[in-house]
């Protein structure tokens, strides 16, 4: 009777987060998969690209910024390297939509990167030093599977994460498989591959 509660909260949550995705990806060119904007000094709305190490807002999907590469609209500067295995599985998935022409919705990419995730999870992977987010606590299949894939892979290796994260890795983790299950669930709708 406990789950109940928790599961409608997972459902609403996953609702939330369709909508969410559906207008903004209808509204405004977005280039990478970026699972959180800017929130400092005002929001905006144009991409951006990191060169540090950032762990922000990291139970609120529109607002979350991880490492240089996961967040909306937030991406590492082109030649950057990632800050940690759960960071190498965003690159990653940018870069795989972006093959698909910025295909948010492409079923390949997003199961990918939800593999990745689920990888990174039971390797029990660390993150960067200063992460104040925790482990247990989009829309290409391809790309997302590799994404859920590489995450599980960093968990497993015992990686360490970047310095000055305040991000709980259990929690972004959470953070982006409801995302991608909410964009894969959209790309199954729309049928894409």
């Amino acid at each position: 009777m406990n789950m109940a509660p928790q599961h409608s909260s997972k459902l609403v949550l996953l609702l939330l987060s369709i909508c969410f995705v559906v207008l903004n990806f209808s509204f405004i060119p977005v280039y990478a998969l970026n699972i959180g904007i800017q929130a400092s000094s005002g929001l905006s709305l144009s991409k951006e690209c990191s060169r540090k190490c950032e762990s922000e807002f990291c139970n609120v999907p529109p607002f979350l910024r991880y490492g240089k590469y996961c967040g909306l609209l937030y991406s590492g500067c082109p030649g950057e390297k990632p800050c940690d295995g759960l960071d190498a599985c965003c690159m990653k998935h940018d870069a795989c939509i972006q093959a698909k022409n910025n295909d948010y919705l492409s079923t390949e990419c997003n199961q990918d990167f939800l593999d990745c995730i689920a990888t990174f999870k039971r390797s029990g992977g660390k993150t960067f030093k200063g992460n104040t987010c925790s482990v247990d606590d989009y829309l290409s299949t391809e790309c997302s599977q590799d994404f859920l894939d590489c995450i599980a892979t960093f968990k497993r290796s015992g990686g360490k994460t970047f310095k000055g994260n305040t991000c709980s890795v259990g929690e972004v983790t959470k953070v982006f498989t409801v995302v991608i299950d909410a964009a894969l669930l959209a790309g199954r709708y729309l049928h894409k591959p």
